[in-house]
Parts: structure tokens; sequence; C-alpha cells
């Protein structure tokens, strides 16, 4: 075999180890993109047009007690009429609640959850936002996994700012008296702002 074959037969050996690892680069990329941001139950547990809340809010709540204790907090500080009954349908050993309240609002609302996924940056959940029809303080609660409640951003298909997600200090979790909510990033700007 003369030199010019060997160099030939080499060129061709790497063209081919080149080709298939790019294919299967190309065959992986699709499935830890689609991993990265796939689709996360989110059911509507409770849609109210006039709810008890009359701040904005959006808070996640992984336990009955700390749907409790935040209602009536809510309620002591005057954000709330009374507190909000507990929602039934909700299995708390696996699913967190997302409270989604727009507050008191001068024109008529409903909305709607349209979808969730998860992304590299925690869970989006997307809400169709009506003007002109429901009520003047209207509030969604969303059952999630607890897998997908740890960071929870709100897009809304409608020019409104969504309030900041939350996470209630569950009364299980032992934290000092001081600690408050810990806030989750609502938008691109936020998330910057926190790492300047």
């Amino acid at each position: 075999m003369n030199a010019r074959t060997q160099t030939r037969t080499a060129t061709l050996a790497a063209m081919a180890l080149t080709l298939a690892l790019n294919a299967s680069l190309a065959a992986a990329a699709p499935g830890a993109a689609e991993r990265a941001k796939s689709s996360v139950p989110c059911r509507t547990v409770a849609s109210y047009t006039m709810s008890a809340w009359m701040a904005p809010v959006a808070m996640v709540l992984h336990s009955a007690g700390a749907w409790t204790a935040w209602n009536e907090q809510m309620a002591a500080e005057g954000l709330a009429l009374a507190p909000e009954a507990l929602p039934q349908d909700v299995d708390w050993a696996k699913e967190s609640v997302v409270v989604l309240a727009l507050g008191e609002v001068p024109d008529a609302y409903r909305m709607e959850v349209t979808g969730a996924r998860r992304s590299l940056h925690g869970t989006t959940v997307n809400v169709k936002l009506e003007v002109g029809t429901g009520g003047h303080a209207p509030a969604l609660v969303m059952a999630v996994p607890k897998s997908a409640a740890g960071r929870m951003t709100m897009v809304c298909d409608y020019a409104m700012p969504m309030p900041e997600c939350r996470t209630y200090p569950d009364a299980s979790v032992a934290m000092s008296g001081d600690e408050q909510p810990v806030a989750v990033s609502t938008s691109w700007g936020a998330m910057k702002a926190e790492y300047r």
C-alpha cells in the first residue's frame, strides 16, 4: 500500500468518525432540550372572580398547614378579607399549591392556566388573562408536583405585571422568627439583578 492510499484511507476514516460523532450529538441534543423544557402537570384547583385576597400575590404553599398559616397571616395583615378555605382534591404528599391573585383591580378580569413547563431556571406557568369578563379580585389556585415547585415564574399573555412568586415557609421546617418567604425571580431582568 503506498502513502497516497494510506492518507486517503486515514482521511476517510476520520471523516466517518466525525460524522458519527456529530450524528450522536445531534440525536442526544433534542432529548436534553426536551427534558429541560418538558411539560409540567399543572391543574386548576380553584378559580375565583372575587377572592378574599385583596393584594396582588403569587405564593407557593407546600402543605395544608402552610396554606392555613399563610391565609390567617394575610387576613391578620389586612391583605385578605378573610382566610380562604383549604382547597379540596390536593394530594399534599405529592403536590404543592400555587396561588396567583391579582388583588383588588378596577376592571373585571378572568384568569386561566394555559400550561406549565420546566426549564433550566425552574418552572414557568403560562396564564391567560381576559379583560372585561370575570371579577374585580380574580385568583387562581393551581396544583403542581412538588418536584416542579422549587422556582416558579408566572408569565401572562396580557401586558400586566405578575406579582413576584414566593414560597411560604412551611411550619414543619425550623426557621428563625425573622426569616421571610424566599423570593423567586419573575423576569430575566430580576434574575440578572440578583447577580449584580
